[in-house]
């Protein structure tokens, strides 16, 4: 798995030209602009200096770097905030489910200070320490979820892969006649919970974490610790993200303890593909911004103007070839992942119970197909909601919910946009004419 690190500088070569000598009157009118100016300084700064004393939210951090070896950057001492006034939790600590968490009303609430949204959001970051028997010690971050322990992260921070011999000599030497020639091993490409996980809040203290379900997939974990009275994370509405948004990461990138980044967002809804460690791939819908993610900021929030998680931020899904683009999976995606983590320990995820392919030119040709894309049913599982609605192997489905459907990944990421028992209407192509037919979606076994 890559882990980017983007760390530029920019020196800029920019020299004014001199100025042109004033004349008397151009003297004179300087020097009256100068009185008003220094006069309107001195009563913003009064005025700046009063709100800055007043100010009852202070936030000291303390942090040591060190090194270690793992999945993200890793920390040898823990790093300590002290928060003097913590600040008020919009979500309050009386209701903290998971179906409340996204309901908050912040209509009007105005855009604050990037040094008050950090203030607001350092308690609810959490600092994450995964210990792994074959590839030794990571770290990330984490975001609380809940006042009685709840922490959010990637599934990367407490999941990793790692590369092994595998004795392969029993098998047909024909299938990978390499091995053979090698002796019967081949490398393969395994996959590991961390054995230990260690959650430390922004107080200092350090407390065991459960791993309450992860998936891979979407790149999301669930955790739990033994503690009550946390402050959980404002949770904003990444549904309503505009382009030029600001936007700030908070975690703890580099061995560097807590650290913040300014930027915006820079795009939305990025499809962007990830490989699994199974050699499969996933689709991903995800936020792009400018501000840092580095390898340590992994499970960490993306934060609105407003001190709003609006994103969890991802540093898997990175490169170092490209400046400033960075990604995070958008909130009110990742709340229903959550809340079938913390239900059932995985993810339930929709089956629609056939399989396909994508239309190309030769398949068109072929089957003398009516249509130049989609997906032609192959089969269908007998007794699954496919089969139920109607659909019959030679069907070609065009649209789902009303979007035109290209290719078979399209198919399947708009299945994935849906929750096992959710109605998906699918289009197909037939000879005598295209057809609407909905499907109530069957829940994928957790084994397949």
């Amino acid at each position: 798995m890559y882990e980017g690190n983007n760390n530029y500088t920019y020196t800029s070569n920019y020299s004014p030209e001199p100025e042109p000598k004033k004349s008397g009157a151009g003297k004179i009118i300087a020097a009256v602009l100068a009185l008003v100016l220094v006069g309107g300084a001195s009563g913003f700064g009064g005025a700046y200096l009063a709100n800055s004393m007043s100010s009852d939210n202070a936030v000291a951090m303390e942090a040591e770097s060190a090194s270690d070896s793992g999945d993200e950057s890793s920390l040898s001492s823990e790093t300590i905030q002290t928060v003097t006034a913590a600040p008020q939790n919009a979500n309050g600590d009386s209701d903290t489910s998971l179906g409340n968490l996204l309901n908050i009303d912040t209509a009007d609430a105005d855009s604050v200070s990037d040094e008050e949204v950090i203030q607001r959001a350092t308690p609810s970051v959490t600092l994450i320490t995964s210990v792994f028997s074959e590839s030794g010690k990571g770290t990330g971050t984490g975001i609380v979820l809940s006042s009685d322990g709840y922490i959010i992260t990637n599934c990367h921070v407490i999941e990793t892969s790692y590369q092994t011999w595998q004795n392969n000599s029993n098998r047909n030497p024909f299938d990978n006649p390499f091995s053979f020639f090698g002796g019967g091993y081949e490398t393969v490409t395994k996959t590991e919970q961390a054995s230990e996980v260690t959650v430390t809040l922004y107080d200092g203290s350090e407390h065991k974490a459960e791993i309450i379900g992860s998936d891979e997939t979407t790149d999301l974990a669930l955790l739990k610790i033994d503690a009550d009275g946390l402050i959980p994370a404002v949770l904003g509405n990444s549904n309503d993200l505009k382009l030029g948004e600001r936007a700030i990461t908070l975690g703890y990138p580099l061995g560097l303890g807590l650290s913040a980044s300014g930027g915006m967002i820079s795009g939305l809804e990025k499809e962007i593909t990830a490989e699994l460690s199974n050699g499969k791939t996933a689709t991903m819908t995800l936020i792009q911004t400018d501000a840092s993610i580095n390898p340590g900021n992994s499970g960490g929030p993306l934060l609105n103007g407003k001190g709003e998680v609006i994103g969890i931020t991802s540093s898997k899904i990175a490169s170092s070839s490209i400046e400033g683009i960075g990604f995070a999976i958008p909130i009110s995606d990742a709340m229903p992942i959550l809340d079938s983590l913390m239900s059932k320990g995985y993810v339930a995820t929709p089956k629609l119970g056939i399989s396909g392919t994508t239309i190309t030119s030769a398949v068109k040709r072929y089957y003398n197909l009516p249509v130049d894309k989609g997906v032609l049913v192959a089969s269908v599982e007998e007794g699954s909601c496919a089969d139920a609605a109607g659909i019959e192997e030679g069907d070609v489905i065009i649209a789902a919910d009303g979007k035109d459907i290209a290719d078979f990944d399209a198919l399947v990421a708009a299945k994935n946009s849906h929750q096992p028992g959710d109605t998906m209407t699918v289009t197909l192509a037939r000879s005598d004419g295209n057809i609407d037919v909905k499907i109530v979606l069957d829940e994928t076994p957790k084994d397949e």
